[in-house]
């Protein structure tokens, strides 16, 4: 769907003019009027936008008479007041809300009232993020100020779901699973493509309490980038298939690593072994064949890792194998630019190297079941009392 900021604020906007007409007024806007708003508006959206607006509606159900924000009024003001009195860094980390939707015959009121509530002399920055989550849990249960999270729907899909989330703390959550013999750290250069790895991730599989299967892979999500971070992402598939459940927080991956007392991998471009293109040691080299050397042999989930062919290839005949060959062949095709993401997948392959280790780590600590579950939840992002409430229509 989106491939950017500007284009994801274009098609948010979409959304809510279209949301908008139709709850309000009754009325589908035009294909004229749509893309005004969104300029790459086309039939495809219109479906999209309709089951979304039918999913809204479900959940409104006779209620009408809101304001729809996303740019101006209230969902800057709840962002701006998140982020300067209750300590919210990144505001998708908090609340994932896309568009904003608030009674009009309320809006003085809930606003006056957040404005309240956040500027409590002697409070805490915590304290007043829990307060405000409280007070939107609260109007969202009332339908008097409801932020919605929008996600992807599939072409397959004919009508959209709508579902809250981080309504209640300690509300009961789904167990998740590691799927045995999923997680893989492919080290094959160069066999579907010269000069690149076949894959610059490493993939895992869990799966829920139903029997659903969801895949998540941590990698760079810009290849064109030869040092970039590496983010974990989950999608669920088969009958689960659907929207992506979204990229793993941050915060909530730090939050489970410190309490088995491990540590998130740094970015690429700030690891002491990934040096920049062109000035690798032979040091920075042993690090990576000593780390693969110690996990190469490891189980997760009673099972080896699944690492592939370690191997270089070259026009589809193999030159060379061996750890050590594929990271010096690797750094060769980056350094000369063989392609134009050679570096980024070379250093997503890395990063996913250390990732591996972890959960090797993870595993030995009697702590896999808890790790899937945190990796769901934070990609849900509703992981701590600290998370907002939303709609999701996904």
């Amino acid at each position: 769907m989106a491939t950017s900021a500007v284009e994801t604020a274009k098609q948010e906007n979409g959304s809510r003019v279209f949301m908008e007409s139709v709850i309000e007024n009754n009325k589908e806007p035009s294909s004229f009027e749509m893309r005004k708003v969104y300029d790459g508006f086309d039939p495809s959206w219109r479906v999209i936008y309709e089951k979304q607006t039918v999913a809204l509606q479900k959940f409104l159900g006779i209620k009408r008479g809101y304001i729809y924000s996303r740019d101006t009024g209230i969902m800057p003001l709840i962002e701006n007041i998140a982020k300067e009195e209750c300590g919210v860094s990144v505001k998708d980390r908090w609340n994932p809300m896309d568009i904003v939707l608030v009674k009009k015959n309320m809006k003085d009121v809930v606003e006056g009232t957040i404005k309240e509530i956040t500027t409590i002399k002697g409070m805490s920055k915590d304290a007043k993020l829990e307060i405000l989550n409280a007070y939107m849990r609260e109007t969202l249960n009332d339908k008097i100020l409801i932020g919605v999270s929008l996600k992807a729907i599939k072409e397959t899909k004919k009508v959209a779901t709508q579902e809250l989330a981080n309504m209640a703390k300690g509300s009961a959550r789904t167990t998740i699973e590691y799927e045995p013999k999923s997680l893989k750290c492919n080290l094959t250069l160069g066999k579907k493509a010269n000069y690149l790895f076949d894959t610059g991730e490493l993939g895992f599989d869990l799966k829920t309490e139903s029997g659903g299967s969801i895949h998540g892979q941590a990698r760079n999500f810009q290849y064109s980038k030869a040092r970039n971070v590496v983010q974990t992402d989950l999608t669920p598939k088969g009958k689960d298939a659907g929207a992506k459940l979204g990229k793993v927080s941050s915060v909530a991956l730090d939050e489970f690593l410190e309490s088995v007392n491990l540590q998130r991998p740094p970015s690429a471009s700030r690891h002491l072994h990934i040096p920049a293109v062109g000035t690798w040691k032979k040091t920075d080299i042993d690090f990576w064949v000593n780390l693969y050397n110690e996990i190469k042999d490891a189980k997760v989930g009673g099972e080896s890792i699944d690492f592939g062919e370690v191997a270089v290839y070259q026009d589809r005949q193999k030159v060379g194998e061996g750890i050590e060959t594929v990271i010096k062949t690797a750094i060769k095709y980056e350094t000369e630019s063989k392609d134009r993401s050679s570096g980024g997948r070379f250093s997503s392959k890395l990063i996913a190297l250390e990732w591996a280790k972890i959960w090797v780590e993870i595993d030995q600590k009697k702590k896999l079941k808890d790790w899937c579950t945190a990796l769901y939840y934070g990609a849900k992002k509703e992981f701590s009392s600290k998370n907002g409430p939303f709609l999701k229509i996904y």
